[in-house]
């Protein structure tokens, strides 16, 4: 072990207080969300007053960088199903076996896909029938972003190991800090403050790229301090142990493609935007962004259930599972419910902070007032998914969000295009997709089946 268990913060989610553990592994992950969300409405902020060609390619990488995440989902959603199981049975040389194997994996297939990325994110902007200047724009930010993928890559399972055994503080803080590192660097890359230059949207790309190779570094330091009560480190990156890695990949191959499938979607929505030029599609990436407290909430509490779930499975509790389950899902309705009266009242308000254009406020306004209906079932879809997640039973959700965001691009184009509507037109088709989403998955979930489920 590294340097003794005693520095450990891991967390026996197996005994006590059910709403307890809930919340104590909640509030760092919504902590690590809110300094995402932060970071991401700051971001927007600061690109948005630059002008709404700034906001277009910024949104319309978020996107693409959303899938760069959903590969990463594979490997971080099949360490947490893997590990707490493991580390719930008592078993730490089988986790540091296959937490080392992960990490191993994750190294080659991150460099490889980072040079691909790089290579060819030009071609997928090309693609979106964006203005030239837009998609000028895009390509270098989504280039010098591609260059950290790797440290993305071992930031996320690394913090999925941690989350695994219990232990949601550690992500916070070094969440926490590099966003810190990313405000101050967006604020001087992107208007040229003190000695640097006026980079603009590459500006933007640089201090996301500086503050993910800080977050690992920290990470790393919390690793050698003995905060994983287990070695993770491998010491080489050979001898790989294939069938460990097969079974952590099949459990986290459906919400990867389930995430993949969600942001080529979006790229989809941003297609069928453009037709109303590049302040509708502006829109999409500050209502999103305006949105996203709400769902980085729910990314908390998924979390929770996860680990809570996936513990007292390995603990052979199954019944014990399906009340965290419950409760955190009893939890973030009641939040979700006031997140949307939120958006749903305020909606001009909240988009203003993050743009001057008063016809992107105007759209984007227009996509909180609608999206504030499905508010609730978002968080019914994201902590469902999470409880299935911990479960290593990742096929139901996969079934039920993949045709049911695949179908919001016929939705969104008969609305926007045949029927008149615009852009409200696309609003309508993700909220309509939502509710169906989340009605589906907790009937699926009510079954009970997952608490069978042998990885």
């Amino acid at each position: 072990m590294i340097r003794g268990i005693l520095v450990t913060m891991a967390r026996d989610l197996t005994h006590g207080s059910i709403p307890r553990h809930v919340v104590a592994l909640a509030i760092p992950a919504v902590l690590s969300m809110f300094a995402i969300v932060l970071n991401n409405l700051i971001d927007t902020a600061l690109v948005g007053h630059l002008g709404a060609a700034q906001v277009a390619a910024v949104g319309s990488s978020g996107f693409v960088i959303w899938l760069i995440f959903s590969l990463m989902d594979m490997f971080a959603v099949g360490t947490v199903a893997t590990i707490s199981r493991n580390f719930g049975a008592g078993e730490l040389e089988e986790a540091s076996r296959n937490a080392m194997n992960i990490i191993k994996f994750a190294i080659l297939f991150s460099i490889a896909f980072s040079i691909l990325g790089m290579i060819f994110s030009g071609s997928i902007l090309h693609l979106l029938g964006l203005e030239p200047e837009v998609e000028q724009m895009g390509r270098v930010y989504l280039r010098i972003v591609f260059m950290a993928v790797p440290v993305l890559f071992l930031s996320e399972v690394g913090g999925a190991i941690f989350r695994a055994v219990g232990d949601t503080t550690t992500p916070m803080i070094v969440m926490i800090t590099a966003v810190g590192i990313n405000i101050i660097l967006d604020i001087c890359l992107i208007y040229g403050i003190w000695i640097f230059p006026r980079l603009e949207t590459m500006g933007a790309a640089i201090a996301t790229s500086i503050a993910h190779t800080v977050s690992f570094l920290i990470g790393l330091y919390f690793v050698l301090k003995g905060r994983i009560p287990f070695k993770v480190i491998p010491t080489t990156l050979w001898n790989i142990e294939w069938p460990l890695v097969r079974k952590v990949l099949k459990i986290g191959l459906p919400p990867s493609l389930t995430s993949i499938n969600f942001s080529l979607v979006y790229l989809g929505m941003i297609r069928i935007m453009s037709e109303f030029g590049t302040t509708a599609v502006a829109s999409i990436p500050i209502g999103n962004r305006a949105e996203s407290i709400s769902y980085m909430t729910c990314f908390g509490f998924y979390i929770a259930a996860s680990a809570m779930v996936g513990q007292n499975l390995g603990a052979r509790q199954p019944e014990r599972a399906e009340k965290a389950a419950w409760t955190s899902l009893g939890i973030i309705a009641a939040i979700t419910f006031v997140y949307g009266l939120i958006f749903f009242i305020l909606p001009e308000r909240i988009t203003s902070m993050l743009t001057n254009d008063t016809e992107v406020i105007k759209i984007s306004g227009y996509y909180l007032r609608i999206i504030a209906l499905s508010q609730v079932f978002m968080a019914l879809e994201f902590v469902l998914e999470g409880a299935f997640a911990g479960a290593g039973n990742t096929l139901p959700p996969m079934i039920v969000s993949i045709p049911g965001t695949l179908i919001r691009i016929p939705i969104a184009y008969i609305l926007a295009i045949p029927l008149g509507l615009g852009p409200i037109g696309v609003f309508w088709a993700i909220t309509i997709t939502t509710i169906m989403k989340g009605i589906a998955i907790l009937i699926w979930f009510n079954t009970g089946a997952w608490k069978r489920k042998e990885l």
